[in-house]
């Protein structure tokens, strides 16, 4: 079976802006047909948002499976599809790079089995 690239990013929203981190995700969650589109063109077989209140700041936790998380970065950064386009508008708009973090996976356990390459 093929190896899965993991990651999950921890996104920190700026103080005062969670009406936008919402309404990212509300875009997201309205446009899931072209955001599966643009997935699938960055070979990243699932994608998942979190969304988390800790210590009064607000969190939004992505979590990434895929071919090549790298790959997948550098295709969406260069998408024209107006889903990326919009997507790196709100987390340029309401996300904290410094307050941010990248976790890489430890372990997984999966029974994705042939699954994989029916995507």
């Amino acid at each position: 079976m093929a190896q899965l690239d993991i990651k999950m990013y921890k996104l920190k929203v700026f103080k005062g802006k969670e009406a936008i981190a919402n309404e990212w995700l509300d875009f997201l969650n309205k446009n899931r047909d072209e955001g599966t589109k643009t997935i699938k063109n960055e070979k990243i077989y699932l994608e998942t948002y979190f969304k988390s209140t800790e210590r009064d700041a607000t969190y939004v936790y992505l979590f990434v499976a895929g071919k090549d998380i790298e790959y997948a970065n550098s295709v969406a950064r260069q998408s024209q599809s107006f889903v990326d386009v919009k997507h790196f508008e709100y987390m340029s708009e309401c996300i904290d790079k410094d307050g941010s973090d990248i976790l890489d996976s430890s372990l997984y356990l999966n029974n994705l089995e042939g699954y994989l390459y029916r995507v």
